[in-house]
């Protein structure tokens, strides 16, 4: 363990990565598929007779729109980049060095396509149509850019193919298997969240008016057919996980090992479902667009950040026991060294940077360990907690288990000695106020 650790009561670390992360998603997806809309409304409201009326509806739109994107996006942004180098820093800093131009080239779009969007809202009354058109569309392909980056570092970290520690090849690593079901379906997701958006600020029109059923009708084709696509492009990305993701997830629903995971499942489930109360929804208001109004079309966009809620934990747990899959276990240890017998079973805290030289056997050194190997998934009473997955536990019974837990499939295997373990047994123990004995 080259790091300091970071613990949080209740939550844990990684709850705190996935709460922020989620809410980016949110953002991050508006804000590309609404520059989509951006672009196509400012052409479409060029042929329409109510052409001005349009534009300034989609000058509300675009207020809300940087406002939504701009503030939140840079708050949740930051607050991932903060909270990932604390809860997963080895792995930060594998991404960090793998695709260091990558990342280059993204701050770039980002940069680009905060200018082009400021320059878009605040020249609204001086720049010419021609210039609004061609503004609303460079923003909406910067920002599509941008996430062609950003997807291809976050698909590796499932789908990493062919790229090894020995042979760290961007374009390997880039374009692994996910890459492009992942990009298509992020798009049309994006689409989708977009027309949500925009339904959602259409629904401050009169009700009485004319062009409250013309926006409404023209944001809900961008819902629809993407709601449709979702599906069939998430199968394809189904296709290209690794095998033993496919296997969390239908163990899940078969019941193996008495469901163990099934919660695996029901995150996939609430995002299929969560779409298909869009698809519902959407197609309720299309059906009578002068009855919406914003509290279904919030709800409407409430439900959209479920289904991201429900993929992107389905996508998270799916790679258990790894961060990136088949190299960095979620505990921060790598996979390779830990194939040598003579690693796995050498005495833990030697090798760990941020501990202090304890008595073997102890429960304060069992206490360390949990932090350096445990902590990273695993609270005390909390989020995953020992406290209630530990009560009966004897200290014969905990060393077994210490060396067995890999064979689940969803927990890295103990770093560590047998005294190592026996500390961990201790420690965890003298939580329920017993005393855990050497077995």
């Amino acid at each position: 363990m080259n790091y300091p650790v970071w613990n949080v009561d209740i939550l844990g670390g990684g709850l705190i990565v996935a709460i922020i992360a989620i809410v980016h998603m949110l953002v991050s997806h508006v804000a590309v598929g609404g520059g989509a809309l951006l672009a196509v409304a400012e052409v479409w409201s060029d042929g329409q007779p109510d052409g001005a009326r349009i534009r300034t509806w989609l000058r509300r739109f675009a207020t809300w729109f940087l406002v939504f994107t701009t503030v939140f996006g840079a708050i949740t942004g930051v607050g991932i980049w903060f909270a990932i180098q604390l809860a997963s820093p080895e792995a930060t800093s594998l991404l960090i060095h793998q695709f260091v131009f990558a990342w280059a080239a993204e701050w770039v779009m980002f940069l680009g396509e905060l200018t082009v969007l400021y320059l878009y809202f605040y020249g609204w009354d001086v720049n010419s149509r021609a210039m609004q058109r061609f503004l609303a569309v460079a923003y909406f392909v910067i920002a599509w850019l941008s996430l062609f980056i950003i997807n291809g570092i976050l698909s590796f970290m499932m789908t990493p193919g062919g790229w090894t520690l020995e042979n760290r090849d961007i374009f390997r690593a880039f374009f692994n298997p996910g890459f492009f079901p992942l990009l298509l379906l992020r798009t049309v997701v994006m689409f989708l969240l977009a027309g949500l958006f925009g339904m959602l600020v259409a629904t401050r029109v009169a009700a009485d008016d004319d062009l409250k059923e013309k926006l409404i009708r023209f944001c809900a084709k961008w819902v629809i057919p993407a709601a449709v696509a979702a599906p069939l492009l998430a199968f394809w990305y189904w296709t290209t996980l690794p095998g033993s993701a496919v296997a969390l997830a239908l163990g899940g629903v078969t019941g193996v090992a008495g469901g163990r995971l099934e919660v695996v499942t029901r995150y996939g489930l609430l995002a299929g479902l969560a779409g298909a109360l869009i698809l519902v929804g959407t197609f309720a208001m299309a059906l009578r667009p002068r009855a919406a109004n914003t509290a279904p079309a919030l709800a409407l966009l409430l439900v959209a950040q479920l289904a991201i809620m429900g993929g992107e934990f389905f996508r998270e747990m799916a790679r258990k026991p790894y961060v990136i899959h088949g190299v960095l276990y979620s505990n921060q240890l790598w996979k390779e060294p830990g194939k040598a017998p003579a690693r796995l079973d050498a005495p833990y805290l030697d090798a760990a940077r941020w501990a202090p030289r304890l008595p073997a056997q102890s429960p304060a050194r069992g206490e360390w360990i949990y932090r350096l190997q445990c902590a990273s998934c695993h609270t005390i009473d909390g989020y995953r907690g020992l406290m209630k997955r530990t009560v009966a536990w004897t200290p014969a019974f905990g060393v077994r288990w210490l060396s067995t837990m890999d064979t689940l499939k969803v927990m890295p295997p103990f770093e560590g000695t047998a005294q190592d373990r026996e500390a961990l047994a201790a420690w965890v123990i003298s939580l329920h106020g017993r005393t855990g004995v050497k077995p």
